[in-house]
């Protein structure tokens, strides 16, 4: 019997295929709102910021945090919700290459679209245009990448980032598909989110891939942290 733990899923999500039906997409994105809320998705990502901005001069100066991926929307809302909370002026890009995540989010975040400037585009394609934010933050956005995209990703993070990244992102482990399998089965209501959820776990990364990734991709300067439920947080340092 083949080990499906032991290397990551090739296998696309629904979510990465062409979207047919609009209304589906929203009603899994919904629902990931809120296994992201349950899981502390937002604010494990709120929390790497502040750890980046923890030791960094802030005096006179506007921070540009850009979510990569941001999909559903929950974690620029969870920042516009919580800027009063930074030591400095918060300037918020999300960028993702869905025209659907667009419409989705003035959907469900209707106050959200004067608070951010959204881009559709490819983040490489952004990136090339000489954008080169303070700080990027990736949640659940790495597994839908395979290995060549990630080292890709890595190296702008590396190359085209001023201060640093917050990667909040699943881990590939038994005990996280199948408690999320099951959780699927019994609860939801979307046909993406009962086949992609325990597919992402699939894609997930294992803490020695990540190490793998970051040597290969000559960042040394990082930390590794598992988080509930079953999560890494890799905080990478730029500057």
């Amino acid at each position: 019997m083949v080990d499906q733990f032991k290397h990551r899923s090739s296998d696309l999500e629904l979510m990465d295929l062409p979207i047919v039906k609009k209304e589906e997409l929203f009603t899994n994105l919904k629902e990931l709102i809120q296994i992201n809320k349950m899981t502390g998705g937002p604010s494990l990502g709120f929390y790497g910021i502040k750890q980046l901005l923890k030791y960094h001069r802030t005096d006179h100066h506007e921070i540009h945090i850009v979510d990569i991926g941001f999909g559903a929307g929950d974690m620029l809302n969870y920042l516009s919700e919580h800027i009063d909370k930074f030591p400095v002026r918060i300037k918020l890009t999300g960028i993702d290459i869905m025209p659907e995540a667009f419409d989705f989010v003035k959907q469900q975040y209707p106050d959200l679209i004067n608070k951010v400037n959204f881009v559709r585009a490819d983040y490489k394609d952004w990136f090339a245009q000489g954008n080169r934010p303070d700080i990027v933050v990736a949640g659940l956005f790495c597994h839908h990448l395979d290995m060549n995209e990630m080292d890709d990703f890595l190296s702008f993070i590396r190359t085209h980032v001023k201060i640093g990244a917050v990667i909040n992102d699943l881990e590939r482990s038994r005990i996280a598909y199948y408690g999320i399998m099951i959780l699927t089965r019994l609860f939801s209501k979307s046909r993406f989110t009962k086949n992609d959820a325990p597919l992402s776990v699939l894609r997930g990364f294992t803490s020695l891939e990540w190490k793998g990734l970051m040597l290969k991709n000559a960042i040394l300067n990082f930390s590794l942290k598992w988080k509930w439920a079953f999560r890494h947080l890799i905080i990478i340092k730029c500057s």
